[in-house]
């Protein structure tokens, strides 16, 4: 069914159809959108094609039975949806008092100018290019990840950020969980796919009014605790490696969580500078926060074995090895790939079974502060409790002194 939209003197209306007039390869035709405006017409490709019986001509949609385009329900959905932004450029063209001064030849032009709209898988890689050029290389990582689902899901095709509506999610929520992914996996690509539409609506890419996440709510259920007991971080501080990896994981371990839980790619890119009068003051790479932090004597005693003969720009550890920041990248993904394998390999030995990433000494340092009493205000646990954002306004506000007093306690085992 077709219908026309009137407003201020202009009709126009957008209908799917199959065009019989075009004969493809296997006895197949082109599906387009037929525009009319003010009783001029004109036809864009949709790119697919499709026998004359696999098209449902009234309700404009692909029949099920169609095996020749895959899934049809995304199809379908694709072609609603790409319907639905036409229609909307069409009411923008009309509230600007342009639509009846185009020709049909600049309406389809600007119809089909990607250029004007936001791509959401463009908009991806532009964010992610940006994120490891600011060596934030661990949120670089999610997006990637992000991306690559959704690219899946849409097949491998781009498509205008407007088409993220609530029914998107939706249809992609059910599509991932199908998957036999999980719901906590599902949370943290919709929460990622929230912060691009964050940062397209904050530069202008696109308007507010568009946003789906209103209505939609990101679920997510508790995870088991991956924090390692006391105890077995004391068998962990009593392990004696005698493989040379083993070493540096050890090494690794003890200087994050000496650094009050730092991230690996913190410590990776620690430099003598940053070692400034007995404390160590460095800038997180996810967060962009200030860390200053008591050089405790177990600390020290680590830092000594790499600073000798060093100057203040160098590397404390050997895990960077190169100026240009994609090789940088590569240094980090590399070492903590083998890291977390090593400290695999310790949990084994020292049977310590949540001691399986690197991710677990940030909780551990967490956790452990809690159970001795620590204030949440102070240190609070990573486990969807409260966010990081949160943990470091709260730190913010307490004095150098408050903070080391009770950092002191978390490693004194």
């Amino acid at each position: 069914m077709q219908i026309f939209i009137v407003m201020d003197n202009s009709i126009f209306s957008v209908s799917i159809i199959l065009d019989e007039r075009s004969t493809k390869s296997k006895n197949t035709h082109p599906i387009k959108f037929r525009i009319i405006v003010n009783r001029r017409s004109f036809h864009i490709s949709t790119g697919y094609n499709i026998e004359k019986r696999h098209w449902l001509d009234v309700a404009q949609l692909v029949s099920t039975k169609c095996k020749a385009l895959g899934n049809v329900t995304r199809v379908n959905n694709s072609l609603l949806n790409e319907k639905t932004r036409i229609l909307d450029l069409l009411l923008d063209f009309q509230k600007e008092g342009i639509l009846n001064r185009l020709s049909t030849v600049a309406i389809k032009e600007r119809l089909l100018d990607k250029d004007s709209e936001t791509m959401t898988l463009d908009l991806f890689a532009t964010v992610i290019a940006e994120m490891e050029q600011s060596r934030r290389y661990g949120n670089a990582r999610v997006y990637n990840t992000v991306s690559r689902s959704i690219s899946n899901y849409m097949d491998g095709r781009d498509f205008p950020l407007k088409q993220v509506t609530f029914t998107w999610l939706k249809q992609y929520e059910a599509w991932y969980l199908s998957k036999g992914n999980s719901l906590n996996g599902l949370s943290v690509n919709m929460r990622t796919l929230r912060s691009l539409y964050n940062i397209a609506v904050k530069h202008n890419k696109i308007a507010s009014k568009y946003y789906p996440f209103k209505d939609y709510p990101i679920r997510q259920e508790a995870t088991r605790k991956r924090a390692i007991s006391r105890d077995g971080l004391i068998r962990f501080l009593q392990f004696e490696p005698i493989i040379g990896w083993h070493k540096r994981a050890k090494v690794y371990f003890l200087l994050s969580y000496y650094l009050m839980g730092a991230s690996f790619v913190d410590i990776a890119f620690l430099k003598i500078k940053n070692m400034i009068n007995g404390r160590m003051e460095y800038k997180r790479q996810k967060t962009g926060k200030l860390h200053s932090i008591p050089i405790s004597k177990p600390l020290k005693e680590i830092l000594e074995r790499y600073i000798k003969g060093k100057k203040e720009n160098d590397f404390i550890l050997e895990i960077v090895k190169s100026d240009d920041p994609k090789i940088q990248l590569l240094n980090v993904r590399s070492e903590l790939k083998r890291y977390n394998k090593s400290l695999k390999e310790i949990g084994a030995l020292c049977v310590i079974e949540s001691l399986n990433s690197s991710y677990v000494v940030r909780h551990t340092y967490a956790t452990n502060a809690k159970k001795i009493g620590v204030p949440t205000a102070i240190i609070s646990e990573e486990l969807g409790h409260t966010t990081e954002k949160m943990t470091q306004v709260y730190l913010d506000s307490f004095e150098n002194d408050m903070v080391d007093k009770y950092h002191d306690m978390i490693i004194n085992l």
